[in-house]
């Protein structure tokens, strides 16, 4: 083959390699335009407002993406992009698969700077814009919105100022406001006139001045012979521009620096209450005094040279007064709790206040407050009253009647106590003395109920029942628990529970006595003494009290059969109509126990037996009147009496004691 045969083989082959790269070329291109098309999306950015439109620059901070004029493509999943504007803070997009085709993007303008200051310059200026308060400041430093503004500048010396102006975005605004003083005039006064005046230490003339000034803060001194000088600051301010000075001068001064013992009294000058350290006319005689209760007070004169200091020195020594103490009975002393020994007593006392104790047993504890005086003995007395006296006195409700129960006072007149031979259906033990008493004594109305009973136990609730099932010393302990609450001396003596002795003279709650108990039942508030509480009719009226009635039928032998009282048990107290005395239930409901001790021997002192307690010793005692059981007319009568020793369903108890 030639050489042009050659050429021409190898041009055909060249040729066709080229064809084959530009096909493959061309296989690339639709490749990477058919991945385009398949692997990246597209999104348009809408900027606003309008001013930051105009010129919006886009910038990719992370992914892979790029922008082709204002629409960005991204590749991959999600990419983070940055907005700006000249005078708009940049803002930053995140956009991912979720984000829609068309992002909107609204841009914040920048703020305008604003920087204004005074001519003069001045301290805690006050700046308002657009009338509100934001700062006291020498100048202001601050960021505005685009927006129209007023600026005002205030100062206490100066007249206000303002400024106008519009702000853009972005826009360094500095302004500058020039203050006015204001004018003003200050007048001084003084008494005595004549005093020389200097305003920031330059003489400006004598009292009575009127001194034209602009506003500010001056420092005034006011001096004339023979006198203190004065010092003090004015202000002139837009508020105050005239402001008025009346100064009354003193005489040149003097001081005195005084030490007290002790410590805690009054320091006067002339009378008047002064401090340890005080000032004092110079060139004048005063009256330096200290005192203090239970001192005796000292004084010293002192006339001293202008300027002068002169120490002073008090040492009191203490004021004591003699106090007689008396009471109406011995009675144990105490001053201020410290105890002192039994009434009479003298002692010397130092004059303050002191509390005086009267104490003695049985007694109410009197308080009461003495001054001694050097000048004359003071005398101190204690009315000594019993608790229970002294309740009486000052009104206080005994405990007795808080808790119901209502006493009457009895005067018991001699009697015969007991029944006459001749007394319809007598019984052996009802034997006659003659008594007579010396006391009045009060009686309880009621019988003791359930409740009053539960209260001394410690209990709560109870009714009003008559309390029963109770032993005799049982009802000696609730007597002596009342007498020890309303502060009376028992009347039992009583150990472990049970009565070993009575203290006669005493004035608390007991039982009744016998003699006491009939002369209520058959004496009181009646013409003569009668066999029964109502009288001396052997028969019942409707209701007159709680017997065994016709309710009890077939449950006991004896019951009166044509009788109804309304209740086959104990009845509350009072459920009956009071006898003639005002007294409850003497005749029925219960039995009632008695002080006495329960005898069958006839008397065998002659005359009148006196303050009648029954017959000494141990025994049983008496238990009076009838109860809701008793069913035979003969055993209500007032003289029936038997000796019990254990308590009954049916014998509960009445109280009483002395009034003297």
């Amino acid at each position: 083959m030639s050489s042009i045969d050659e050429a021409i083989a190898k041009g055909k082959k060249r040729r066709k390699g080229m064809a084959i790269a530009s096909l493959i070329g061309l296989a690339v291109i639709l490749a990477l335009y058919f991945s385009w098309l398949f692997l990246t999306k597209g999104y348009a950015f809408v900027v606003s407002p309008e001013r930051a439109a105009k010129a919006p620059e886009f910038n990719v901070v992370s992914g892979t993406a790029l922008f082709m004029a204002d629409k960005l493509y991204v590749f991959g999943s999600a990419a983070e992009v940055t907005v700006s504007a000249p005078k708009y803070k940049a803002a930053s997009v995140v956009v991912d698969e979720t984000s829609s085709s068309t992002i909107n993007v609204t841009l914040v303008p920048l703020p305008a700077t604003l920087t204004v200051t005074t001519s003069p310059q001045l301290d805690e200026v006050t700046w308002k814009i657009n009338q509100e308060k934001v700062a006291v400041s020498p100048s202001l430093s601050t960021e505005l919105e685009e927006g129209s503004y007023t600026v005002n500048a205030s100062h206490p010396h100066y007249q206000d100022a303002q400024i106008q102006f519009d702000a853009d975005i972005a826009q360094d605004i500095q302004r500058n406001i020039a203050l006015t003083a204001i004018e003003g005039v200050i007048s001084i006064n003084s008494t005595p006139s004549g005093a020389s005046v200097s305003l920031d230490k330059k003489e400006v003339g004598v009292t009575p001045l009127k001194i034209n000034t602009q506003g500010g803060q001056y420092r005034v001194s006011v001096t004339k012979a023979g006198l203190e000088p004065l010092e003090d600051t004015i202000e002139v301010t837009n508020q105050r521009p005239l402001p008025t000075r009346n100064y009354n001068l003193q005489p040149l001064q003097a001081e005195i620096a005084v030490s007290m013992k002790p410590q805690g009294g009054v320091l006067t000058v002339n009378g008047k209450p002064v401090k340890a350290n005080t000032r004092l006319d110079a060139n004048k005689a005063h009256t330096v005094k200290y005192e203090k209760t239970g001192f005796i007070a000292q004084s010293q004169r002192v006339t001293l040279a202008p300027s002068e200091t002169k120490a002073l020195s008090f040492e009191l020594e203490k004021e004591l007064g003699r106090v007689v103490i008396t009471a109406s009975t011995d009675a144990l002393v105490s001053i201020d709790g410290v105890k002192q020994g039994q009434t009479p007593l003298t002692l010397t006392l130092q004059a303050l206040p002191h509390t005086v104790t009267f104490e003695r047993d049985g007694y109410r504890k009197i308080q009461k407050t003495v001054t001694p005086s050097a000048k004359s003995s003071t005398k101190v007395h204690g009315d000594m009253l019993t608790e229970f006296e002294a309740r009486r006195r000052d009104g206080t409700p005994l405990f007795a009647t808080t808790l119901g129960i209502q006493l009457s006072l009895v005067t018991p007149k001699a009697f015969t106590m007991g029944s006459p031979a001749n007394e319809k259906n007598r019984q052996r033990n009802e034997h006659q003395r003659d008594v007579s008493f010396s006391r009045q004594v009060w009686v309880s109305k009621h019988e003791i109920t359930q409740a009053q009973f539960a209260a001394f136990k410690g209990k709560d609730g109870g009714t009003k029942l008559p309390v029963t099932n109770v032993s005799w010393d049982e009802a000696a302990a609730f007597t002596n628990w009342l007498s020890e609450k309303e502060g009376l001396t028992g009347f039992y003596i009583m150990q472990n529970g049970k009565v070993r002795g009575v203290d006669k003279a005493s004035k608390g709650y007991r039982l009744p006595t016998e003699a006491e108990w009939e002369f209520v039942a058959k004496m009181h508030r009646r013409a003569s003494s009668t066999a029964f509480v109502w009288g001396n009719q052997f028969r019942l009226r409707d209701k007159q009290g709680n017997f065994a009635d016709a309710s009890l039928r077939g449950k006991q032998t004896f019951i009166l059969k044509d009788y109804d009282d309304g209740f086959a048990d104990k009845a509350p107290v009072g459920s009956f109509k009071a006898d003639r005395g005002g007294f409850y239930d003497l005749d029925g409901n219960v039995r009632e126990w008695v002080h006495d001790i329960y005898s069958v021997t006839p008397q065998h002192q002659s005359g009148t037996y006196a303050d009648y307690m029954g017959p000494g010793g141990q025994g049983k005692h008496v238990v009076k009147g009838a109860s809701f059981k008793i069913g035979r007319l003969k055993n209500i009568r007032a003289s029936v009496r038997s000796g019990e020793s254990a308590p009954a369903d049916d014998i509960g108890f009445r109280i009483a004691r002395y009034e003297n």
